[in-house]
């Protein structure tokens, strides 16, 4: 004999396998949310960028990998479905390039450049999320 709290989980289990229906309303959402993403990793990634130019490359460093973690990962899936080519390039350029010439202490206006591109392609993400 199944007691009403188990049918009640039950059928709570099989609502939520089921989805509301609502699949535009969570794109929607997810799009929104992105896009919130792509501005707060701009926002990392100049903070990053002043402390850089300040001469703290370790903590600027941390900052890019925190901007990537923290923000530019949560946009990545939503782009992905937009434009796979761009998501892998910002990518490749957060993750990647400008980690790796901070690490080597290249000049901060050859840092900023390639901040300026990041930002750039930023852009285009933000575009391709409406």
């Amino acid at each position: 004999m199944i007691r009403t709290p188990t049918l009640i989980l039950i059928a709570c289990l099989g609502l939520a396998a089921c989805g509301s229906g609502g699949d535009s309303t969570q794109a929607t959402v997810s799009a929104a949310s992105a896009r919130q993403d792509v501005a707060d990793t701009r926002k990392a990634l100049n903070a990053a960028l002043a402390t850089y130019k300040s001469g703290d490359r370790k903590a600027a460093n941390e900052q890019v990998a925190e901007a990537y973690v923290s923000h530019f990962e949560d946009v990545e899936a939503p782009l992905e479905a937009k434009n796979g080519q761009l998501k892998e390039r910002i990518e490749h350029a957060i993750a990647d390039d400008l980690r790796a010439s901070m690490k080597a202490g290249k000049p901060a206006s050859e840092v900023q450049a390639q901040v300026k591109a990041i930002m750039a392609d930023l852009d285009k993400a933000e575009a391709a999320l409406q």
